[in-house]
């Protein structure tokens, strides 16, 4: 006889909270090892800078195949190779040990407001590709893959794709206006 009933998905621990479904959640970090006993757990910081890695901010956590929940940062510490962090009412190392890998995330609405001449990388997905020596558009930013150099996935109007690190030299133009990229020599980066 077989069982009908789907397996009970083990939901993520230290929820304070409902995760607006709603929101649009900025990555920020990930999830590592416990380190030590009493629920500390080593992170992977996008941004050390980011004014996110203070105590009492909420961020989404989420991992494939369970439900979101919400965390409140209890303690960060920028110590090397890896900053670690607390969350509250995660105090125990087999417990933290659920949260690995995990994606953090905060709310796009809780963001600083930039500068005028500033941007969130983020704010480059959907942007328009012009070639820097017609001003014409090439094509379309589709994703940043978050490698140690961040990369630009741009698809081409002549259905190829190309990929070009963030810090580029071929980027003459990023964030000057909004939802334009102007790069040079395009086709040098395009994925063969």
């Amino acid at each position: 006889m077989t069982d009908n009933h789907p397996p009970k998905i083990e939901p993520l621990p230290g929820s304070v909270g409902k995760v607006d479904p709603d929101a649009v959640w900025i990555e920020v970090g990930k999830v590592g090892r416990p380190h030590g006993l009493r629920g500390e757990i080593r992170l992977q910081v996008y941004n050390l800078d980011s004014e996110f890695w203070e105590k009492g901010q909420r961020m989404r956590a989420w991992l494939p195949g369970k439900p979101a929940v919400l965390l409140e940062l209890g303690s960060f510490r920028d110590i090397l190779p890896m900053p670690t962090a607390t969350f509250v009412g995660i105090d125990d190392r087999d417990v933290a040990a659920k949260l690995t890998h995990a994606v953090l995330a905060v709310n796009q609405a809780e963001l600083p407001e930039t500068d005028e001449d500033e941007f969130y990388i983020h704010e480059l997905i959907g942007a328009t590709v012009l070639d820097d020596a017609t001003r014409k558009p090439v094509g379309v930013v589709r994703a940043l893959l978050e490698t140690p150099a961040d990369v630009l996935e741009i698809s081409l109007n002549s259905g190829a794709a190309a990929m070009i690190p963030v810090n580029a030299d071929a980027i003459t133009e990023m964030g000057r206006e909004k939802g334009v990229l102007v790069v040079r020599d395009i086709l040098d980066w395009q994925d063969r």
